[in-house]
Order: C-alpha cells, then structure tokens, then sequence
C-alpha cells in the first residue's frame, strides 16, 4: 500500500505513512463497533478470465462514537474490486457512500 490513496471528505491522503496516521488519529477521537459488511448475494463476480480478480458489491453498518458523545449508527453500501495475490484476495479499489446522506449545510446570505 506504499503508493496506496484514502480518498476523504477532507481531501485524499497519499502513502502508507499517512494513511496510517490518517487512522491513528482517527482511532484517538472516535470508537467503531459493531461493524458487519453484507455482501450481496451473489457476490463475488469474477471479472477476469483467469478468476484472479473480482468485484463485489453490498451493504454495510456500524456504531461510532466521538468522544464526549453519545454513540451514532452509520450505514451504507459498498463496492470493491479485489486480486488474488499468493491466494488472498487483496483490495486494489473500494469505495462506500452513507445513507441516507447527510443533510445539506443550511444556506447562509
């Protein structure tokens, strides 16, 4: 992952070192549990002759906590594309949206 991206709402972060830091700094402010990915049902799709390369697709869900608040749930889906490398499937291309979405920020004149 050292030419790895993590595309934020805040801006991508570029190589391991900082994609690192991004969740260790992540990790000090807020506390994730319950997390579970349910993928689709007929997931995974292979999309290469070889069947060493494959997307899937589903839902996602977790509780998070900021401290000094109370815990909140998030929700979403899922996509990714993943390669099989010395026989583990490794993800090369995730993302995921919330839903549903934050509300607009209030218009200001």
């Amino acid at each position: 992952m050292k030419d790895g991206v993590e595309v934020t709402n805040e801006g991508p972060i570029y190589g391991r070192e900082a994609i690192e830091k991004h969740y260790a700094d992540l990790f000090q402010k807020v506390h994730f549990s319950n997390h579970l990915d349910t993928p689709d049902q007929t997931s995974p799709h292979a999309i290469c002759t070889d069947g060493n390369t494959v997307w899937e697709n589903g839902e996602w869900s977790v509780t998070y906590q900021v401290k000094g608040r109370d815990p909140a749930q998030g929700k979403g889906y899922y996509s990714l594309i993943a390669v099989r490398e010395d026989g583990v499937l490794k993800k090369r291309l995730f993302t995921w949206n919330i839903t549903p979405p934050p509300p607009a920020p209030a218009e200001t004149k």
